[in-house]
């Protein structure tokens, strides 16, 4: 059984993929990374990533006027086109037969969008469940822990030690 895990904010996202079975080795349990999305000018102050450095920009003589640039717009705007990047990279994954379960991990603003989003996915048959936590700075080891902590993940499995 595979879980398909995306974690995700306004500026990144990585998708995982949870696997868990019990083989001849016994329970075998892994999180892997499948893939990171970045949206690089996000991370920038607002300041930063609005401004308009020219000479003479918003200034008309000696006073300075601020102008309406719709920076809520823009950022929204940005915010809907990147969940729906995100999206559309976790229908691959999603698109995986053995992939029973999808999980999204986000702040409560995001989650809404890619649930928006999210639409064709759960027609596929795959349990969509969601968590409104911001854990994408997490070490992949913190992440499975965490997810552990909110009863997303069973527990971790502690490793064999061979017998001798």
């Amino acid at each position: 059984m595979k879980t398909c895990i995306a974690i995700v904010d306004a500026s990144r996202a990585r998708l995982f993929v949870h696997t868990r079975s019990d083989g001849a080795g016994g329970l075998h349990d892994d999180l892997v990374e499948r893939a990171a999305l970045v949206v690089p000018g996000r991370r920038l102050r607002e300041g930063a990533r609005f401004s308009d450095s020219r000479p003479g920009a918003n200034r008309v003589g000696t006073r300075q006027y601020g102008f309406d640039d719709h920076r809520g717009a823009n950022v929204l705007h940005e915010d809907a086109a990147f969940a729906e990047r995100v999206i559309d990279e976790l229908s691959h994954l999603v698109a995986d037969p053995a992939c029973s379960r999808l999980v999204v991990c986000a702040s409560p603003r995001m989650l809404g969008m890619l649930r928006y989003y999210a639409t064709g996915l759960r027609g596929r048959g795959v349990v969509v469940d969601e968590l409104s936590r911001d854990l994408v700075k997490l070490t992949v080891p913190e992440l499975r822990d965490q997810l552990a902590a909110y009863g997303i993940l069973p527990a971790a499995t502690p490793p064999r030690l061979a017998a001798h």
